[in-house]
C-alpha cells in the first residue's frame, strides 16, 4: 500500500485553511450579543479579581478567553439608574433617570423615558431576536415593560428585587410562580433562549437578581461547595455567587453546544459595587454601593469574542457600561441615531490592540440627596475620572472638600492629593461643569431619605419636624397660631397639606402662609404659580420662599387643602400651588375585613370598608387594586346608606399577588389609572394591603 506523501502533508494546511475561513466567515456575520449583568456583585467577589475563599471558574473563563477590563465602571452606584445608562448607552443624567423610581404600576412616568431607545430597540430592526431575562427595574407601568421596549421575550420581574424561592415572575406579561431557585431558573431560561434562536442573530440580556438581597440560603448543592467558609453570612453569599457562576457556565455551554462561541460577543459585569455588608468584598477598593468612591462604581468587567478579541487579554484603561451599546451596535452593523448624544465607545479596537486608547473622561452624579439638590449643590455627590486622576465630592451639604486621587498608584483612594495638586482639582471641576451643562434635573426623587423645609402658615417658620419631610416639598403636620395642618398623602408629583378651619381650636379669619422649597429646584423647574381657591393666581418665579405675605381667608365650616402639583407632567413645567376648600371635616376610611382571608383562584375577594362618618355628595370612595399586569380603580357605592361599604376584586389566577388600597376623593380618580395624573384631591387613604391567591 502506498501513501500519498503530498496529500498527507497538505492535510494540516487544509484544516488550518478551513478553520481560518470558518472563523473569518463567523466574524463577517453579525454576532450574537450576550450581556450578563450581576446585581450588587463586589469587585473582589470573583476569581479574576482575587477572591480568596471560593472559585468562579465560569465567570473567570470569560476573562481568560477574552479580555479582563481592570478599570471597568458602571454609570451609577445604584441599581436602576445604572441599568438605564447601560441599556441606552447614554448618561442617565441626560434624560433625568438619576434616582430609583418608585415601583408604581399605575404611574407611566416612573421608568425609562419613552423617547429613549433600548439596545433591543436598536438591534431588533436589524433582524435580532431579543430576549430579556431576570431583573428589569426600569419601570413597573405597562409602557415600560420589556415587551414594550424592543424585547421579543421576557422572563423575570419588573422591580428592584425578588425572593429566590417560589417567586412570582412574569413570562412575557403573564404572572407565573417559579418553583426553582430563581438564579437557576434564569439560567435555565437563558439556555432555552439560546437553543431556540441558534439559527438567527440574537441579543440576550441576562440580568441576574444574584447577588442582591434577600440573602436567602441557597440550595445545598451550592452551600456544600463553600463549606470551607466559617462565617455563616459569608458562606450564604458565596453560595449565591457559586449559583451565579454555574449559571454563567450553563450559558457558555449552550453557546458551545450550538457552535456559537466564536459568533457571540459576551459582556460580563455588575450593575454597581457590593453593599456595605460584612460578608461582601470590594477589596482593594474603598466604598460600597451608593458611593462614588471606587467601591460603588468600579465593577467586575470582562469581554469575550472568540476569534475577534485575544484570549488572556488585560486592558487597564477605563471602560464603562455605557460602551456596551456602542460596541454591540458597531459589531452588528447598526448605526446609532444622530438625534442624540451617545456617551459610550466601541471598545473592540482597543481591546483587540488595534488602536491606541483615546484620552477619556468619565462622570458620575447622584443628584437630589437634599433640599437644594441641583448638580453640585447640597447633598449631591459626584465624581470625575480623567486619565489617572479622580475627583470625588462625597457630600457637598456636609461641607466636605473635594478629594483627589491618583488611581493607578492608589486604587484604595487613601491618599488625598487635593491640597497638593489644586490645579488638578480645578481642572477636573471644570470638566465636570462642562459635562454637567448637558444634563437635566431628575424626573423624580428617591422614595425616601430626603428633607425639605415646610409649608408654613400664620408666620410659624419653625413648627415642623424635618425628619418627616420629603424633598422637594414638605408634608408635615403644621402647627401655627389658630391653624392646624395635616398631610394626607405623598407621591412624586402631587403633595397635599390640609388646613382645617372648623372653630374650636382653629380660628377662622385671614391667615398668611408661605411655601418653602429648594431654591434651585424652583429655578430648574420653571417657577411656581400660586392659585388661591382656583380663582386668583399669583405667579412667583424665583427665590427660596413664597411668602409670608401671601394670605387666605379661612371660613368656618370648610376644609382647606394646599396642593402642590406639576400639571403638565413634563420637565420644566410650572408647578401649581392650589388652595381648595371642601366641606369639613373629610371622612376617613379604614379596612374592616376581607373575605375570604386566603382566596383561591375561584374566589373573588370582598373587601369591607368602614368610614368615619356619612359620605357627603362631593366625597367619593374608591377601591384601587393592582396585580403585576393589571390596574383597576372602582368607585364604591354603599348598599343603602351608612358608613359601611363593600367592594369586590374579581377572582385572579393562582399565585397572583393582589395589592389594594382604599381612597377617598372629591373628584373622579379614574383618569389616574390610564394617564397617571391625579387632577383631584385625595382626602384619605387606607392601605396598601396584600393578598396572595393560592392554588
Amino acid at each position: 500500500m502506498k501513501t500519498n506523501i503530498k496529500t498527507a502533508a497538505l492535510l494540516p494546511l487544509l484544516f488550518t485553511f478551513f478553520a481560518f475561513v470558518s472563523s473569518a466567515l463567523a466574524q463577517a456575520l453579525p454576532p450574537n450579543i450576550v450581556v450578563i449583568l450581576a446585581d450588587d456583585l463586589g469587585y473582589g467577589d470573583v476569581g479574576f479579581n482575587g477572591c480568596p475563599d471560593y472559585a468562579t471558574p465560569n465567570i473567570d473563563s470569560i476573562a481568560s478567553n477574552g479580555v479582563l477590563c481592570t478599570n471597568g465602571y458602571a454609570t451609577h452606584p445604584v441599581c436602576s439608574p445604572s441599568r438605564a445608562g447601560l441599556i441606552t448607552g447614554r448618561y442617565q443624567q441626560r434624560f433625568g433617570y438619576e434616582n430609583q423610581p418608585a415601583e408604581d404600576p399605575t404611574n407611566p412616568r416612573l421608568g425609562l423615558p419613552m423617547q429613549e431607545l433600548s439596545l433591543a430597540e436598536l438591534l431588533r430592526p436589524a433582524g435580532y431576536a431579543c430576549g430579556a431575562i431576570g431583573k428589569w427595574h426600569l419601570g413597573n407601568a405597562l409602557n415600560f415593560h420589556p415587551i414594550q421596549r424592543g424585547f421579543d421575550e421576557f422572563f423575570g420581574f419588573l422591580g428592584s428585587h425578588s425572593q429566590y424561592f417560589n417567586a412570582t415572575v412574569l413570562r412575557d406579561e403573564t404572572p407565573v410562580v417559579e418553583t426553582e431557585y430563581l438564579t437557576d431558573a434564569f439560567s435555565r431560561e437563558a439556555e432555552s433562549f439560546i437553543n431556540r434562536h441558534a439559527t438567527e442573530p440574537f441579543f440576550l440580556y441576562l440580568a441576574y437578581n444574584a447577588v442582591h438581597s434577600p440573602y436567602d440560603q441557597p440550595p445545598a448543592i451550592y452551600m456544600d461547595r463553600v463549606a470551607n467558609i466559617s462565617d455563616p453570612d459569608r458562606r450564604k453569599y458565596a453560595a449565591m455567587v457559586i449559583a451565579l457562576d454555574d449559571g454563567v457556565g450553563g450559558v457558555l455551554q449552550a453557546l458551545q453546544a450550538q457552535s456559537l462561541l466564536d459568533k457571540t460577543l459576551i459582556f460580563f459585569l455588575s450593575d454597581n459595587g457590593a453593599p456595605d455588608q460584612s460578608f461582601t468584598r470590594n477589596f482593594p477598593l474603598r466604598g460600597y454601593k451608593f458611593d462614588t468612591l471606587e467601591g460603588g462604581i468600579r465593577v467586575p468587567f470582562a469581554v469575550q469574542w472568540t476569534g475577534r478579541l485575544p484570549a488572556h487579554g488585560v486592558y487597564d484603561e477605563p471602560v464603562s457600561s455605557l460602551d456596551i451599546v456602542a460596541t454591540a451596535t458597531a459589531a452588528a452593523g447598526v448605526s446609532l441615531p444622530t438625534d442624540r448624544v451617545y456617551d459610550g465607545l466601541n471598545i473592540v479596537p482597543y481591546l483587540a490592540g488595534e488602536q491606541v486608547s483615546p484620552p477619556r473622561n468619565l462622570f458620575w452624579r447622584w443628584f437630589g440627596l437634599g433640599p437644594d439638590g441641583p448638580p453640585g449643590s447640597d447633598n449631591t455627590i459626584y465624581a470625575v475620572r480623567s486619565g489617572p486622576l479622580k475627583l470625588v465630592v462625597e457630600r457637598a451639604r456636609d461641607e466636605q472638600p473635594p478629594a483627589l486621587y491618583n488611581l493607578p498608584s492608589d486604587i484604595g483612594e487613601t491618599q488625598d492629593l487635593a491640597l497638593t495638586q489644586p490645579r488638578d482639582v480645578d481642572s477636573l471641576t471644570q470638566l465636570y461643569a462642562q459635562w454637567n451643562a448637558g444634563t437635566v434635573p431628575p424626573l423624580w426623587q428617591n422614595r425616601s431619605d430626603f428633607q425639605a423645609e415646610p409649608l408654613v402658615l400664620a408666620g410659624d417658620w419653625d413648627g415642623f419636624n424635618i425628619a418627616d419631610a420629603r424633598y422637594p416639598w414638605a408634608l408635615t403636620k403644621i402647627t401655627a397660631p389658630g391653624v392646624d395642618g395635616t398631610p394626607d398623602g405623598l407621591n412624586w408629583f402631587i403633595s397635599t397639606v390640609h388646613v382645617a378651619a372648623t372653630g374650636g381650636d382653629t380660628t377662622p379669619g385671614v391667615h398668611s402662609f408661605a411655601l418653602i422649597g429648594g431654591r434651585s429646584y424652583l429655578n430648574q423647574w420653571g417657577g411656581v404659580t400660586i392659585n388661591i381657591d382656583n380663582s386668583t393666581s399669583m405667579p412667583y418665579f424665583s427665590g427660596n420662599a413664597l411668602g409670608p405675605t401671601n394670605s387666605i381667608s379661612l371660613e368656618d365650616g370648610f376644609y382647606y387643602s394646599f396642593r402642590i402639583l406639576e400639571p403638565l407632567l413634563q420637565l420644566r413645567a410650572s408647578l401649581l400651588l392650589a388652595v381648595m376648600k371642601t366641606s369639613a371635616p373629610p371622612i376617613s376610611v379604614s379596612w374592616s375585613g376581607q373575605t375570604p382571608t386566603t382566596p383561591t383562584s375561584d374566589d373573588p375577594v370582598i373587601v369591607s370598608i368602614l368610614t368615619s362618618q356619612l359620605k357627603s355628595v362631593e366625597e367619593r370612595i374608591y377601591l384601587r387594586w393592582s396585580t403585576d399586569f393589571f390596574i383597576a380603580s372602582h368607585l364604591v357605592e354603599a348598599v343603602g346608606s351608612g358608613v359601611t361599604y363593600t367592594a369586590t376584586i374579581p377572582a385572579q389566577p393562582a399565585g397572583t399577588l393582589v395589592q389594594y388600597s382604599i381612597v377617598t376623593s372629591t373628584a373622579d380618580l379614574s383618569p389616574f389609572v390610564t394617564s397617571g395624573t391625579v387632577d383631584s384631591l385625595i382626602l384619605a387613604t387606607s392601605g396598601p394591603f396584600n393578598v396572595i391567591v393560592t392554588g
